[in-house]
């Protein structure tokens, strides 16, 4: 994957759908059958007897079939690939097959049963199987070992097995077999051992264990020889040497690990004949399983968390998915996300799993140049690269949280700063509960979740500034809509970018143009087109500045002069929002008070060179203008009672937006913005607040009294609803 802290916005659409169809690809993959590889199969068979092999499914039908077993059966490989087991197999009919395969899967243990085949020829032939339950490239089978058995007389003959057990041994076994005398010189070999040392059985016999053309090394390099080749000690110390894994260094091809067990020999009288050794390849059964355990794990993983990356609706959730799949699939006993605050330098948990979460309960980590700060977790924050510490009982910058650690079996530990785009995310730890865990294949496969994990986040805070730019855009459609009805507001829209261009306007807009745009109106026409009219000639630079400054900009009571002279004030503002889709806007909104002259302590004049830009909440407090009040609440349940309602909607919601008008009203004592409506309404208004919570239409009116209850203020109430929140815009009439 490649660093997404350097990705513009047009690489990471490109990521996302590269990582989509990664998963597609992922899921396709490990649903495959792929091809069978006969070694691999022998290899599930353990110490099984038997060069006949048979892959069948769990209802019968035969998948694959070994050379071996289709010489001596004398089908073809088509003809055994369209048969089911009870086709050559009459004593395994379908329901027998089924339950024999009901108890392998229950047992987890091998099912050995003798049987009769029925070959091409129609002869029967006498068998031994031994059947196993496995899962092959993630899909479950059962892998049938054969072997021809002498019947006399409905039994096996001892004397026979007796006469050719040495031979048999040689035949059936899927390991390589080498036998040497006391000098190390090679007497017999079998099949499978030619195969894997790449020599023909004529040359190896009459040769030394440790002649230069194998070209065996140990597991450190060195070339096998007399004194350290596993045989030749199993000779010496006549002792049985197990699991010593050695190397052939082919010349054209790279290294093959093999695993060796050697024995000692012994002749009737009990004297030391030779050794001997079985070779296989190092991807043992055991190994083997381990390794396709660990595959298995590795991409249900990964496809979990790139399903949590695409798909997560929150930053929580896909912080939380990711914790709990590394928890699931990895077993370990913490993992957990820290994120800063401005307050103070310290990590805070924002999402953690595992058996040792209470851990972070008991400690405080930093980021500062105290002891606390320089752990792994700050010295990761402050540099922004990998810190991995093998063993916390050893290391001495954990000092600080080493007994704890050590109390709730943390043992290693992986930290990776989140970063992307220059912007720190905080930071994502692992710890393991054994030491030296964190290899390298498996520091690289956490890294490479904690970028999936960055590139979520992003991905996340987009769709949810995105979330957020709609229902803005929602909200002020209300307002303007509200506006409309009740004054005679002018609305324009422009393009954020310069030379503005005119989206959309209202009558009113258009009204206060002059000609020709008075008539044919404004849109689609840049502001520097119509920057002349009598009340607009400083329109271009007013959304200019709002445009650098990204805030509201505005005057009121603004005097304009038009061409026969008459002065007219005006409150304006121009407002950066976002459109439905995203896109950013200016909106140019005028509400015109009076005509006639004006007065000698009016607000600025028009040729003011800059706009005045003004808090969210400011406006006029004259009587005439309007109030506006933006309120946020939980949404209510269809059967709450009114009691209920209010209650939460004073102690849970949040003022959004009040101006000085509508502040003049309420008799409320400086800025109330981001405030609980509590501080706001008192006692006396209760009633009227029942009303307004009872309201299901946008636009209906409402009375709500003054705080000394003198007077009656009306307003219009327009509702905007969310996911979780009820919003309230109060215009006054």
């Amino acid at each position: 994957m490649s660093d997404i802290t350097t990705m513009t916005k047009a690489a990471l659409i490109e990521e996302v759908l590269r990582l989509r169809q990664q998963y597609e690809d992922c899921s396709e993959t490990n649903g495959s059958n792929g091809k069978f590889e006969e070694d691999a199969l022998f290899g599930f068979a353990e110490t099984d007897e038997g060069e006949e092999l048979y892959v069948v499914t769990e209802t019968g039908r035969f998948v694959f079939v070994n050379d071996t077993a289709l010489s001596r059966l004398g089908y073809a490989a088509e003809e055994m690939l369209a048969m089911s087991l009870p086709r050559i197999d009459p004593n395994n009919t379908r329901a027998t097959w089924l339950a024999r395969v009901s108890r392998m899967r229950q047992s987890g243990e091998p099912d050995v049963f003798e049987t009769e085949y029925v070959g091409k020829d129609g002869n029967r032939l006498a068998r031994e199987i031994t059947a196993r339950y496995i899962s092959y490239r993630s899909r479950n089978y059962v892998l049938c070992i054969g072997k021809s058995i002498e019947r006399m007389e409905g039994k096996r003959s001892p004397a026979a097995t007796d006469h050719t057990r040495e031979q048999v041994l040689f035949r059936v076994t899927s390991d390589g077999v080498i036998i040497v005398d006391t000098r190390g010189i090679i007497t017999e070999s079998n099949a499978v051992a030619d195969r894997l040392l790449g020599i023909p059985k004529s040359e190896m016999i009459g040769r030394s264990c440790v002649d230069g053309r194998w070209r065996l090394v140990d597991s450190g390099g060195s070339p096998l020889g007399i004194s350290n080749h596993p045989m030749m000690i199993a000779m010496v110390e006549e002792e049985i040497v197990a699991n010593r894994r050695i190397s052939m260094m082919p010349i054209d091809g790279p290294p093959r690990i093999m695993m060796i067990n050697a024995a000692p020999l012994y002749d009737d009288s009990g004297s030391l004949t030779g050794a001997i050794g079985c070779i296989r390849p190092f991807e043992d059964v055991a190994e083997r399983r381990e390794s396709m355990l660990r595959e298995n794990i590795s991409h249900a993983q990964y496809r979990e968390i790139v399903e949590a990356v695409l798909y997560s609706d929150s930053e929580d959730v896909l912080e939380r998915r990711v914790c709990e799949s590394l928890v699931r699939h990895s077993d370990y006993p913490l993992v957990w996300r820290g994120v800063t605050k401005s307050t103070d330098e310290r990590f805070y948990p924002s999402a953690s799993a595992g058996e040792a979460s209470e851990y972070l309960m008991r400690i405080k980590i930093r980021y500062d140049d105290s002891e606390y700060g320089n752990g792994p977790l700050g010295r990761a924050f402050k540099t922004g690269k990998p810190v991995v510490v093998h063993d916390l009982a050893k290391d001495e910058s954990y000092k600080p949280w080493r007994d704890q650690a050590i109390r709730s079996g943390l043992h290693s530990l992986a930290v990776f700063p989140l970063i992307h785009d220059g912007e720190e995310l905080g930071v994502f730890a692992c710890y393991a509960g054994e030491s030296n865990h964190f290899n390298d294949s498996e520091f690289r496969n956490v890294e490479e979740i904690a970028r999936l994990l960055v590139f979520g986040i992003a991905m996340c805070r987009h769709r949810e500034a995105d979330r957020a730019r709609k229902g803005e855009y929602h909200t002020l459609r209300t307002i303007v809509h509200g506006y409309e009805e009740l004054l005679p507001v002018a609305i324009a829209r422009f393009a954020m970018r310069e030379p503005f261009r005119c989206e959309t306007t209202n009558t009113q807009f258009s009204a206060i143009l002059d000609e020709p745009y008075h008539s044919m109106g404004a849109e689609g026409y840049f502001a520097s087109d119509f920057m002349h009219a009598s009340y607009h000639r400083d329109l271009y630079q007013q959304l200019a500045l709002a445009a650098k400054e990204s805030t509201t900009v505005g005057r009121d009571r603004d005097i304009f002069t038009d061409w026969e002279g008459t002065q007219m004030r005006w409150s304006w503002r121009i407002l950066p929002v976002s459109g439905e889709s995203g896109e950013e806007q200016l909106v140019y909104l005028a509400y015109r008070h009076e005509t006639g002259p004006a007065t000698q302590d009016s607000s600025p004049r028009q040729d003011s060179p800059r706009g005045e830009v003004l808090p969210a909440h400011e406006a006029s407090a004259k009587d005439d203008d309007p109030a506006v009040l933006h309120i946020a609440a939980p949404r209510f349940g269809s059967r709450s009672k009114p009691e209920t309602k209010l209650a939460r909607f004073l102690e849970e919601g949040t003022i959004l937006r009040i101006n000085r008008a509508a502040a003049t009203r309420f008799g409320a004592d400086g800025d109330m913005t981001d405030t609980k409506p509590d501080m706001l309404f008192d006692e006396g208004m209760h009633d009227a607040l029942k009303d307004m919570l009872s309201i299901r239409e946008s636009g209906a009116g409402i009375t709500i009294p003054s705080r000394d209850g003198v007077m009656q203020h009306a307003f219009r109430v327009y509702l905007t609803t969310t996911d979780d929140t009820q919003e309230y815009v109060l215009i006054s009439e």
